[in-house]
């Protein structure tokens, strides 16, 4: 039987090995982390049918590796399983950037495996914390799939229709393309609530103004609940591209400003209209999933032989919702 190895039992680890275990299965899900109380919680859940506390030992034989770690863990774990990767290994990560990660697995793999990046993009609106792993958590969400040049289309296939098994939708991007729209997504919100509660928070006026502050202010500057440095290298690693969606955005504010300045009500006005448009289109979406066609989603067929080579396909069972 086929191994497939989930290194990091977080939120995304332990739900992606639940995914996998409710598949019609011709594989053994092996699981590893740093922290011993999370493969307990794995076991427990059900994510995996066995852990092993040696990297080394959770990997050398397994024919899938997913890297569902923080993004600056990934390099010295690719670094410590190179020389003990099973030939044909298909390697895959669930790192919010894409750049950094294909560097390291250029630099640190071999040739013999086959590297793809990956993202899964939640929607859910509450925080979540691995003790909520669940089968269900990328039904219908966007799993961005980054290749690497080297990797074998078949791979790429076996990635996608495990994507696709899971209930997400694949979409093929380049890492360039990935961190660019990530750069505007995810990290330029991030240094907004950042920024506002950091400028609030400093003023003299800070005292009166947290008793005022309601459900607004709470929205906009929380930010998820990781380390700090952690949060950090996230920005810098894609800073190139952070800094000109900031540039975009000080443009725009001074546009605000001027507005403001000028008495002018109705220019005001229409833009709120407009976000607020904007806004509810993107949610209908975001709940259809019905994309525009340069969305890039497809339903990919494994080839036989990296099928028969890689030892793992994945059928779906009919699911009840």
């Amino acid at each position: 039987m086929s191994q497939i190895t989930i290194v990091g039992l977080g939120l995304i680890g332990s739900s992606i090995g639940l995914g996998l275990k409710e598949l019609e299965r011709d594989y053994t899900i092996v699981g590893h982390d740093k922290d011993h109380a999370a493969m307990d919680r794995a076991k427990k859940q059900g994510a995996v049918d066995r852990t092993h506390w040696n990297l080394i030992a959770a990997c050398e034989e397994a024919d899938m590796i997913i890297l569902a770690i923080p993004i600056n863990d990934i390099a010295p774990t690719m670094e410590a399983i190179k020389q003990d990767l099973k030939s044909g290994c298909l390697l895959m990560d669930t790192a919010p950037l894409k750049r950094p990660v294909q560097k390291a697995a250029a630099e640190h793999l071999p040739n013999t495996v086959h590297f793809i990046g990956g993202n899964p993009v939640l929607t859910q609106h509450e925080r979540l914390t691995a003790a909520d792993a669940s089968a269900r958590l990328f039904e219908d969400a966007t799993w961005a799939l980054c290749p690497a040049e080297s990797a074998h289309t078949s791979a790429v296939n076996v990635a996608a229709n495990m994507v696709s098994a899971l209930g997400a939708k694949p979409y093929f991007l380049s890492p360039e393309e990935h961190d660019g729209l990530m750069a505007a997504a995810e990290s330029l919100p991030l240094l907004i609530s950042g920024a506002l509660m950091h400028a609030v928070s400093s003023s003299e006026s800070w005292r009166e103004i947290r008793r005022m502050a309601g459900r607004q202010f709470e929205r906009v500057t929380e930010t998820p609940d990781f380390d700090p440095e952690a949060l950090t290298e996230t920005v810098f690693d894609n800073r190139d591209n952070v800094i000109h969606w900031i540039q975009v955005l000080t443009a725009e504010l001074q546009g605000w400003t001027q507005a403001l300045e000028n008495d002018d009500a109705d220019i005001i006005q229409s833009w709120f209209e407009n976000a607020q448009q904007e806004r509810s289109g993107w949610l209908e979406l975001r709940k259809s999933g019905d994309w525009e066609e340069s969305f890039k989603t497809q339903k990919l067929e494994v080839d036989g032989f990296f099928s028969r080579m890689l030892g793992i396909s994945f059928g779906r069972k009919d699911r009840k919702m």
